[in-house]
């Protein structure tokens, strides 16, 4: 066997820098006309609707196609060979169908060429689009038909095309221009759109099996297709791929046993191959002797479903065409039941046995030759066997399992209905010596592929578990309940389970009251010796005291996140100690560490910038054994200034620092980094991580990520995963997984004017309170970097939430707010237009962004999906319309059906 499956390759992935093989079966795009490998087929970086192509879309395709074709065609040439080959008899094109339309096949298209004794031949034209084989592929299969014509000419009674000349595509002694094949035109219409009588029908196996009986005195010693050697002479070869155009060039095999065993597919669809492959090492494709596997073989025609055979009026059997992919298989297969007779819905609803046609056949061809007819009669294996998971047809996995289902019940003689995964269980025990499935099976359990429908599966990390005995769920992330102590699965946070009130139920006295507490346990946990004495040596030896800041009220230091304590020195130097609040949470202490971690790297990344962001000292981790401070915390720089509050702002003054906005951000395009994720720092040096949550704590780490479509496909699958595993949104986990779906599919349209490799830091809580201010409004400190990450540009300088409108943010309505085009006049007053494309153009991002925020009820997010529809320039429709329709596209992604389980 001179070329493997896995080195063989009809197409490579269209993907820059994607390193992959074209899926063979479903990679090629109509639309784009371009190749994709299973991996990035229904990736966002495929940006084709993959919806079904409108027919008006569909002729104007095949009629470029056809135009491009024939004007490659020198016809004078191909004409001019014609007559020279009928013994110079004039001949001329049919000009009644001068694109050949009416001729098209699904590889070939037929132009009549008319000869002046009124006899006529066909110019088989292999058809040149964006599925085409190389040149070296297409010719193989040229000259395999070539080869098989020319040895049933030899054979009385077989009524075939005769071929009378061929030229090869790219042969410098083809003057024709494209590969050609000249044969007769043969008379009659295809069986397959005719709708015979029974008794017409009878009459066309009567025929068909004298075809089948005179081919089965012409045996082959090898199993292969037919072609011709260095010599010329016709031999068998390779096999010269499949009716469905998915089989490398393999063989030719000696006996039936190799030949069965050479097909493999990933994950479940290789379980079943190997299995396969296992019948037919057991020899159950052959229920007949042994001895037949070893030969002799026979031709047969492999796409024998009906439009093959050329009738007349009377149904007589005058052609039989389309031999392209005809090879010599053993005796059983060649004549056992076929396409032609099947009865196609029983195979592909998984129902055993043969039709009432296969018995008519089978019935004719006993008459024809009793020896023959027992093959026909045979159980329905060798053709269920063959046809295998329709490959090349697209199932979909549950209508490959209903394939199965058929093929198993006639293996194993039983009507039973298959149990899929007590036989998968079983079969991988069995089939446990091989590495391969071994790895497929180990992939789909660690989510890098659905066991199901081939998609990347995600069992996304829990926060916490639900504190319900006996409940094994997640907990519903952000729910926890400091009251009672507990986490809660969405179920369980009903009032019949739970009855303490939230934080927003309480009233002032009592929610003092536990914010008080909370704060009090905090200060009990810190050791102020220690974290003084640690300020102390990192501001040159000066001492400090320790003051509780304030968290309550006007002034306030402390946020939703952190606590701030304030270190006054005694040279009257104040700086700030951020510790996270700790109380009852489900946010795992580790992600916590990372927190305080990156920002730190974020603050010492910025020192080397012009920003007005506070310097960091130093920082500490629980998991740390040199911190013996008792908490997390960061020692950073109290800058001045009071957080900036645009309502309160007059327009000049918004003006300017909207001015100051736009120079921060020019500063920042200034510091490309490589990746996409959150700063980290690294033996010293600021590096890029994983991505560090989210403003809302919802998400765990991701990342980091080498491209942006990465990133925002990234974001978008552990969001979907996390509402399957009702983690977040519990509220309305149908609306939440549409809007994510929604934008993982336009991930590529969000970063379509990105430069590859350069993301930009973005602080990630900027609705402005992240500013400081003096009484001039000039810009004292940008603070608050806790969940900073580095982002793609369009992200990093798009529209923020500090210019943002929020009314119609929150709206079913789009646009830039006025705050956004002051910021996008002052990036191109500065000179930075780049820029400027960003804040003007990319509005879907600041959504993408901020999502489906914290705390909205269902109308809402309901409000915001509407926004970001209109935002991506989607047809306005009804709400729940859009819900009903985009529910229909999600039923192929495992996730979804989760939600409602």
């Amino acid at each position: 066997m001179s070329i493997s499956a896995e080195e063989f390759r009809f197409w490579d992935c269209s993907i820059d820098d994607c390193p992959n093989p074209s899926a063979i079966d479903i990679g090629s795009c109509e639309r784009c006309q371009q190749h994709f490998c299973s991996t990035h087929v229904d990736s966002p970086l495929h940006r084709c609707d993959k919806g079904f192509i409108d027919d008006a879309t569909w002729d104007a395709t095949q009629i470029e196609e056809l135009e491009s074709l024939h004007r490659r065609v020198n016809y004078e040439s191909l004409l001019r060979r014609a007559s020279l080959l009928k013994r110079g008899i004039p001949c001329q094109l049919d000009d009644t169908d001068p694109l050949g339309r009416s001729l098209l096949g699904g590889m070939h298209v037929h132009r009549r060429i008319v000869f002046a004794d009124r006899s006529s031949w066909l110019a088989r034209l292999p058809r040149q689009n964006f599925t085409s084989f190389s040149d070296e592929t297409t010719n193989n299969m040229l000259l395999s038909e070539c080869a098989t014509l020319q040895w049933l000419s030899r054979i009385q009674d077989v009524p075939t095309p005769k071929v009378h000349g061929y030229g090869l595509r790219n042969d410098p002694q083809n003057d024709v221009g494209a590969a050609y094949m000249l044969i007769d035109e043969m008379p009659g219409r295809p069986l397959l759109y005719l709708e015979p009588t029974p008794e017409q029908l009878e009459k066309v196996y009567r025929s068909l099996a004298r075809i089948l009986r005179i081919l089965s005195e012409h045996p082959c010693e090898k199993i292969g297709s037919l072609t011709y050697d260095s010599s010329g002479e016709i031999c068998v070869g390779h096999i010269a791929g499949d009716r469905a155009g998915t089989l490398p060039p393999l063989g030719p095999f000696s006996n039936a046993v190799d030949y069965y065993l050479f097909s493999s597919y990933a994950a479940d669809a290789y379980l079943i191959y190997k299995y396969i492959a296992k019948l037919a090492v057991e020899r159950r494709f052959n229920c007949f002797e042994n001895d037949l596997d070893n030969g002799p073989f026979f031709l047969k025609h492999m796409d024998d479903k009906g439009d093959h055979i050329m009738v007349d009026d009377e149904f007589n059997v005058v052609g039989l065409i389309d031999w392209s992919f005809a090879r010599t298989v053993p005796i059983y297969e060649a004549f056992g039941p076929s396409l032609v007779s099947a009865d196609m819905s029983s195979i592909y609803s998984g129902i055993a046995g043969r039709g009432d046609q296969d018995k008519a056949l089978q019935y004719a061809l006993e008459s024809e030759c009793q020896h023959l007819g027992r093959f026909a009669a045979a159980p329905d294996l060798i053709r269920r066997l063959c046809f295998g998971l329709g490959t090349g047809m697209n199932f979909s996995w549950k209508e490959a399992l209903d394939v199965f289902q058929g093929m198993v019940n006639t293996v194993d003689g039983t009507s039973e209905v298959l149990d899929w995964e007590k036989w998968r269980t079983t079969h991988l025990s069995q089939f446990s010596n091989d590495h391969t499935l071994q790895q497929l099976a180990e992939s789909a359990v660690n989510g890098e592929e659905s066991k199901l429908e081939g998609k990347q599966k995600h069992n996304p990390f829990r926060f916490a578990t639900c504190s319900v005995p006996e409940c094994d769920k997640a907990g519903v992330r952000g729910a926890s309940c400091s009251m009672c102590q507990r986490h809660l699965r969405a179920i369980h946070q009903d009032k019949n389970f739970h009855t303490c009130p939230s934080m927003s139920e309480l009233n002032d006295e009592a929610w003092e009251k536990a914010i008080n507490d909370e704060v009090e346990v905090l200060l009990s946990e810190i050791n102020v010796s220690e974290l003084t004495k640690r300020a102390t040596s990192l501001n040159g030896g000066k001492h400090c005291r320790l003051q509780p800041g304030k968290h309550i009220g006007a002034g306030s230091l402390m946020g939703c996140a952190n606590y701030h304590a304030i270190l006054i020195f005694d040279d009257g130097e104040e700086r700030l100690a951020r510790i996270p609040r700790t109380g009852f949470s489900d946010v795992p202490m580790d992600l916590v560490e990372y927190l305080v971690a990156s920002e730190y790297a974020t603050l010492k990344f910025l020192e080397s910038t012009r920003l007005p962001s506070p310097k960091a000292f130093g920082y500490g981790i629980l998991s740390d054994t040199a911190n013996a401070v008792g908490v997390n915390y960061i020692l950073m720089e109290k800058l001045p200034g009071k957080p900036y509050y645009p309502y309160l702002a007059t327009p000049d003054q918004q003006s300017r620092v909207i001015s100051q906005v736009a120079d921060f951000l020019i500063e920042l395009s200034k510091y490309p980094l490589p990746h996409a994720g959150s700063p980290l720092s690294t033996e010293g040096s600021i590096n890029v991580g994983p991505v560090v949550s989210n403003r809302f704590v919802s998400l765990g780490k991701y990342g980091p990520f080498d491209s942006a479509v990465e990133y925002f496909t990234g974001i978008t699958d552990e969001y979907l995963s996390l509402i399957a595993d009702k983690q977040i949104y519990d509220q309305y986990p149908k609306e939440a997984f549409l809007f994510y779906k929604l934008l993982h599919r336009h991930a590529a349209d969000l970063c379509c004017n990105e430069t590859r490799g350069a993301f930009y830091l973005k602080h990630v809580d900027d609705k402005g309170d992240h500013l400081l201010i003096d009484n001039d409004y000039n810009v004292t400190g940008i603070i608050d970097w806790q969940f900073a990450r580095v982002v793609p540009a369009c992200e990093a300088f798009g529209p923020s939430l500090v210019t943002a409108d929020l009314g119609a943010l929150y709206s079913g309505t789009a646009s830039l707010s006025e705050d956004d085009k002051t910021l996008l006049q002052e990036l191109k007053l500065k000179g930075r237009d780049d820029l400027a494309v960003y804040t003007g153009d990319f509005d879907p991002v600041r959504r993408f962004h901020m999502g489906l925020a914290s705390g909205f009820n269902r109308d809402e997010a309901c409000d915001l999906i509407k926004g970001m529809l209109v935002s991506l320039g989607e047809e306005p429709m009804d709400i729940d319309s859009w819900i009903e329709q985009e529910s229909e596209k999600c039923r192929d992604d495992y996730r979804w059906n989760l939600i409602f389980s």
